[in-house]
């Protein structure tokens, strides 16, 4: 079993600081060439995860950067990174698309004496990986899910209610944890409370436009829905879409309000929570999270190598129209609004 370093949610006015290992100072140190695949920059968190690479590599002036775009398909993924495995690169830095399918790759790399650092999604081989750095998928799953819970509750004074799953990409740790975390939760309260009901549960594969579609197909067959968990924002993002559409977006203080949370602090879902079309979002950092894991990289060749945990859990938040502009969101980060 791997070594484990997990962060709580950052709460409570906890500043970001007491959370983050401090890697070794950013200053010169031997020559290291650095190959980085993310799955796509169609999506705004890897377009913010991408810019939090390039920026952080820029600090280290003996780090070359080659920065490469798999388009969202994960053969192309895996031929690019053979490629930048056969330009002599010294470490990669991976953002896998699907956890199975990168493993050959990564297990060359590592046959090679590659380092590999996998970033937000990790690669299904264990120990092939020498650092996974990730948000807590799980947990998050878990808190969307009594995040809805709560809401419902607060609303009819009891927990009941009809409820959509817009599930993220299937074969991502992303999707497949979030979607765990929350169904775990939510079918435990099912079965304590009979009014509380999963109505659908579709793949929104992280894309507004599949959710979009999803969603007002989901709402044409179910006249009462109460609330939508979607695994990321742009799910949540062409969830609320779709609710305008249909003529069904009403004001959070009405009881036919539809309850919609995501996962990650876009651009987009923060300016749908300041204007009351979306509930919550628990954000994540990706501009930190990718800062992190390039120092991990400049540790491993500049160093101290037992300082870089296997697997390692970034901190997360909660952001409503309540907490969106407390000090302790400003401390945690609207990388949303950065990128």
């Amino acid at each position: 079993m791997t070594n484990r370093r997990e962060f709580m949610t950052l709460a409570g006015g906890v500043a970001l600081s007491s959370f983050l290992p401090l890697g070794p100072a950013w200053a010169a140190g031997n020559a290291i060439k650095v190959g980085y695949n993310v799955a796509t920059l169609a999506n705004p968190f890897f377009q913010g995860m991408t810019k939090g690479v390039v920026d952080a590599a820029k600090q280290f002036p003996q780090m070359t950067l080659l920065n490469t775009n798999a388009n969202g398909d994960a053969n192309t993924q895996s031929t690019m990174v053979v490629d930048l495995i056969n330009q002599g690169v010294d470490a990669l830095i991976l953002n896998p698309i699907n956890a199975n399918s990168i493993v050959p790759v990564v297990e060359r790399a590592h046959k090679k004496n590659i380092p590999v650092f996998t970033l937000d999604r990790g690669a299904a081989c264990g120990d092939c990986q020498n650092n996974f750095l990730e948000t807590d998928n799980v947990a998050m799953g878990r808190e969307g899910a009594q995040f809805v819970i709560e809401t419902l509750k607060k609303r009819y004074g009891t927990v009941k209610g009809n409820v959509v799953d817009l599930v993220g990409l299937i074969g991502t740790t992303a999707g497949d944890d979030r979607d765990k975390g929350f169904m775990d939760v939510f079918n435990k309260a099912a079965a304590e409370n009979p009014g509380l009901k999963l109505i659908a549960r579709q793949e929104g594969k992280f894309d507004q436009e599949t959710s979009f579609n999803l969603m007002s197909q989901i709402m044409a067959a179910n006249p009462q829905i109460d609330a939508v968990f979607n695994g990321n924002d742009d799910n949540a993002v062409g969830a609320v879409r779709a609710i305008r559409q249909a003529s069904r977006a009403v004001p959070m203080t009405d009881p036919k309000h539809i309850v919609v949370i995501g996962i990650d602090g876009t651009r987009q879902a923060l300016a749908a929570i300041r204007k009351g079309d979306m509930d919550a979002t628990l954000s994540q950092n990706p501009l930190a999270m990718a800062a992190q894991s390039v120092k991990y990289v400049d540790a491993f060749f500049n160093g101290d190598k037992a300082s870089i945990p296997a697997h390692q859990f970034w901190p997360h938040i909660l952001i409503t129209k309540d907490n969106i502009d407390s000090d302790t969101v400003k401390t945690y980060g609207l990388w949303g609004e950065q990128v």
